[in-house]
């Protein structure tokens, strides 16, 4: 097993901060919360494994390197509107085009707004359309 270099920390540490919500997508424990699970981010240890207080009880860590979870994004942020002007911005794609939106925000490391793309669809359009949320 690796362990994260202290970039990789901090960058965790800023993708999920304490009170983060997260859904679980891969674990490879019989303890593991099914898939789907959601639960709150307690923090990052040093090992880069990802503390979590899941909905059902369970509290087995996201280990590093070997399990999943996406961050669940479930506002409109500041984070989320400065990051789709920034890709409006670069004039790259036609911002009605939302896999190209959402493969450039990958690209830019635009993470909330690659996840708020998956559930709120329809927000986003009107932010596009109207400018409002």
């Amino acid at each position: 097993m690796r362990f994260p270099s202290e970039k990789e920390l901090k960058e965790l540490r800023e993708h999920y901060p304490a009170g983060a919500r997260v859904e679980m997508i891969q674990m490879e424990d019989p303890q593991a919360p099914p898939v789907g699970t959601k639960g709150t981010v307690i923090g990052v240890d040093d090992a880069g494994s990802i503390m979590v207080r899941w909905d059902n009880g369970s509290s087995l860590n996201v280990a590093y390197g070997a399990d999943r979870c996406r961050l669940l994004v479930g506002e409109f942020t500041k984070t989320v509107r400065d990051q789709i002007l920034a890709i409006r911005d670069t004039g790259e794609t036609n911002m009605f085009d939302v896999p190209m939106v959402q493969s450039i925000a990958n690209r830019l490391g635009y993470y909330e707004l690659v996840i708020f793309l998956m559930d709120h669809a329809k927000e986003y359009a009107n932010f596009i359309m109207k400018g409002e949320v």
